[in-house]
C-alpha cells in the first residue's frame, strides 16, 4: 500500500505541472522530455541510449523496486506494441517483472 501511495503522489505532483513540462519538453526539442509525455512515435525516434536515459529516469522516478534495468525496460517498451499511452506501457511492463517473482 505505501508504494502505490508513492506512486499515486508522484503521479499528482507531475500532472499539476503537466501543461507546462510538456511545453517546455517541445520547446527545447525534447532533451528534457520524459518517458510521461513521450508518444509511441516519440520513443521509436530515440536513439537507444537516450531510450536507456529515458528509462533510467523513470525507473527512478516510480519504481521502488528496481530489479528491471533500465536497458530491460527500454527492450520491453520497444517490443511491447500495446496500445495506450508509453507512460502506461512502462508501467506494465515493470508490473510483469513485479508480477513474475
Amino acid at each position: 500500500m505505501h508504494r502505490t501511495g508513492a506512486v499515486v503522489g508522484a503521479l499528482l505532483a507531475l500532472f499539476a505541472t503537466g501543461p507546462a513540462a510538456r511545453a517546455a519538453a517541445t520547446e527545447s526539442g525534447a532533451d528534457d522530455a520524459s518517458l510521461l509525455y513521450l508518444s509511441s512515435g516519440d520513443w521509436q525516434r530515440q536513439s537507444a541510449p537516450r531510450k536507456v536515459a529515458l528509462a533510467a529516469d523513470f525507473m527512478r522516478i516510480f519504481c521502488t523496486d528496481q530489479r528491471m534495468s533500465a536497458s530491460s525496460l527500454a527492450d520491453c517498451l520497444d517490443h511491447d506494441k500495446a496500445d495506450g499511452a508509453l507512460f502506461e506501457r512502462a508501467m506494465a511492463c515493470v508490473s510483469a517483472l513485479s508480477a513474475g517473482r
